[in-house]
């Protein structure tokens, strides 16, 4: 999917760049003060004091704020990345980036955005590796999916609500820990501890791929879609009870559906073969789909009465 159609329409936030204004110099000492006055009345004291403030006090000029434009950025862009050759993408709004789309782009510097507050940034299939002038920002969606970015650590903190990480050699979570996740894309990552998502409140979970064998941190997530296909996940327990409505479990170890009692499934992907308990469990999901592949190389999906009738079971 195109970047600037996974953007929510409008963002509601427009960020303004704002150049500190030139700080108030330091009072001037006065010829005389209002204590070794030789004036003695309540009047006399009132007059040199505002005339003390009238001539010390300087007013702070206006903050500026910065407009861009889409040749001003490319121009920011190439100053600190040699190799660009304009091919980014920008959402704007009143003079400011609210989204940027660095897909595919030879850049190996980030500095330019110190300058910028985007809401939403694409570095993906970027040579990027260091993501540290990030840290801080407001950033509500990030695309880092096929770049060499290992270290999360820049992102403690920020608010962000969607992520995707796909094809990244990272495999550490920890600095997503309390982040407002809804979407969060590991496909064939390195990912093996899920810990640091137990408190999040992700609805959007994509693992194919991944050398994790244990979910017991999804449990209670308001989950609506995970994608299990091709991990160790042997025990679907975890899910008991949960809200979920789109599963694949294709190519993986486990043997039990169970676990999936009363859930309000409308999608499952699995592997007939290795179930040996729960497929009547399966039978009695209100199920609108159902197939054994689902990936960007192929899928089989089926209304459930055709693919039961196709298994005989």
């Amino acid at each position: 999917m195109a970047f600037m159609s996974r953007l929510p329409l409008p963002l509601l936030v427009s960020l303004l760049l704002t150049a500190c204004g030139e700080k108030p110099s330091p009072p001037a000492t006065p010829t005389s003060s209002v204590a070794n006055s030789t004036s003695t009345t309540p009047t006399a004291v009132a007059t040199q004091a505002a005339a003390i403030v009238t001539n010390t006090v300087k007013t702070t000029e206006p903050a500026k704020t910065t407009f861009w434009s889409t040749e001003r950025l490319h121009t920011e862009i190439k100053f600190h990345n040699p190799g660009y050759e304009g091919n980014g993408e920008f959402s704007m709004e009143e003079g400011q980036p609210i989204a940027i789309s660095l897909r595919g782009a030879k850049i190996t510097n980030l500095e330019f955005l110190n300058q910028l507050k985007p809401l939403a940034l694409d570095l993906s299939n970027t040579p990027i590796k260091d993501i540290r002038p990030v840290k801080g920002m407001k950033l509500l969606e990030l695309y880092l999916e096929d770049s060499p970015v290992t270290d999360l650590s820049p992102l403690r903190g920020m608010p962000l609500e969607k992520l995707y990480l796909s094809r990244t050699p990272v495999n550490d979570l920890s600095a997503l820990e309390g982040a407002p996740l809804i979407e969060l894309n590991l496909v064939e990552t390195k990912v093996t501890d899920l810990s640091p998502l137990a408190k999040s409140r992700t609805q959007m979970l994509w693992l194919t791929g991944t050398p994790v064998s244990k979910i017991t941190a999804l449990q209670g997530l308001p989950l609506v879609s995970l994608t299990l296909h091709r991990t160790l996940v042997s025990d679907l327990s975890p899910l008991s009870g949960n809200t979920l409505q789109r599963l694949h479990i294709g190519q993986t170890s486990v043997t039990d559906l169970t676990p999936l009692k009363g859930m309000s499934l409308t999608r499952l992907v699995f592997s007939p073969a290795n179930i040996k308990t729960g497929l009547d469990v399966a039978r009695e999901l209100s199920l609108q789909e159902i197939g054994t592949k689902f990936d960007e190389e192929s899928k089989d999906l089926q209304p459930p009465a055709a693919f039961w009738a196709q298994f005989g079971k």
